[in-house]
């Protein structure tokens, strides 16, 4: 006689390409049965078409109209699927449902954060104390690197309940060209947002010219601040190619065509777009409030972490790109710390927390 499998499941907003192998393995895992609830397919900031993974999932929505995620027939999902253990993703009124959920029928919560000291900084009174009592009730955290974790101990969790579950690529679809065939010397890619710094990358790119007066840049994304962006860099005589908006299949042939990648941002928890960089052997010079920083990105190692000061990455980047045997070190690096962020580690992690929230799982699994 078999025993009963531990009901797992993970709710979190919408499907993102970084995950779905992860699903994938952890519905392969004989000790569980493992679905996932999406609360939406779509956000309005997306439009990618996604190839989904072969695991079970659910859709409360199709298109959310916003971020907030109101979701209150989740609460027949779980009646149906009644998890043993419940991972959110995050803390939209859809989880809290969820959450409410495991407190009266006894299951087991799970909180993954990928948030940290820098993004959450701002958050409402309301936001921080909502937090506070999930992370009470919550028997296991789970967290993509070092800042998540940072944030979890500020609200005194302690250490033996967080488990490190790292947002990762698909390493082996990204192309590592020779640095010397490379075409363009910068490059952006990502959402052309305040956020993400267009006109910072822009003014960067200015005072590198004066040293590099060939300087190539390749631009890959889309969002509000594009004809600004692109104005700028025309109105300053740079030569930039404009990729715009790309699909995931495309995407991995990019990164290899520049030497280095420059992720300037406000607030990014992680920024898997370094992921990205880095399995495709380029360098990257990246702003300390991206939870990637002092993480996969070491500074002097595989890039730099720098404070967003446009002189001083440009100072970096010409040294950087004037000296071959440091570039490609780097490179080389860049390369080599990527292949321990891969989706088994992720997959693990999860494990991991889940056998701590229900030992009689780990007993199983021994």
């Amino acid at each position: 006689m078999t025993s009963k499998k531990i009901n797992v499941v993970y709710l979190t907003q919408v499907p993102g390409p970084y995950r779905e192998r992860m699903h994938e393995i952890l519905a392969n895992e004989a000790s569980i049965f493992y679905s996932v609830i999406y609360c939406a397919k779509l956000e309005p900031n997306r439009d990618w078409e996604l190839t989904y993974g072969d695991y079970n999932k659910y859709f409360l929505a199709g298109k959310s109209k916003t971020f907030r995620h109101n979701n209150p027939s989740v609460w027949k999902l779980m009646n149906k699927l009644k998890p043993d253990a419940l991972i959110i993703s995050a803390f939209k009124p859809t989880m809290l449902y969820a959450i409410i959920w495991c407190l009266l029928n006894g299951g087991k919560i799970i909180v993954y954060n990928d948030g940290t000291l820098e993004s959450e900084r701002n958050f409402s009174k309301i936001q921080k104390f909502i937090r506070k009592i999930v992370f009470k009730k919550a028997h296991a955290f789970v967290a993509p690197g070092k800042g998540s974790m940072d944030l979890y101990r500020s609200y005194e969790v302690p250490e033996q309940k967080m488990f490190r579950s790292c947002l990762c690529i698909d390493n082996s679809k990204f192309i590592n060209t020779d640095l010397d065939q490379r075409e363009y010397h910068i490059m952006f890619a990502g959402q052309i947002v305040q956020r993400k710094m267009p006109l910072f990358f822009v003014e960067v790119a200015k005072q590198i010219k004066r040293l590099i007066p060939e300087l190539k840049i390749l631009i890959v994304g889309d969002g509000d601040q594009r004809e600004e962006m692109l104005s700028e860099l025309i109105k300053n005589k740079l030569d930039y190619t404009f990729a715009g908006f790309v699909d995931q299949d495309v995407l991995p042939s990019l990164y290899s065509k520049a030497k280095l990648f420059l992720f300037p941002t406000l607030n990014d928890p992680w920024g898997v777009v370094a992921n990205e960089a880095c399995a495709s052997g380029t360098a990257v010079i990246i702003s300390p409030v991206a939870g990637a920083a002092n993480d996969l990105i070491v500074h002097g190692e595989n890039g730099y972490v720098l404070s967003t000061d446009p002189k001083l990455w440009a100072e970096h980047i010409v040294n950087l790109l004037k000296d071959e045997e440091l570039l490609s070190t780097f490179s080389k690096n860049a390369l080599k710390i990527v292949q321990k962020f891969n989706h088994h580690q992720s997959a693990n992690g999860i494990m991991e927390s889940i056998e701590y929230a229900l030992p009689q799982l780990a007993l199983k699994r021994s």
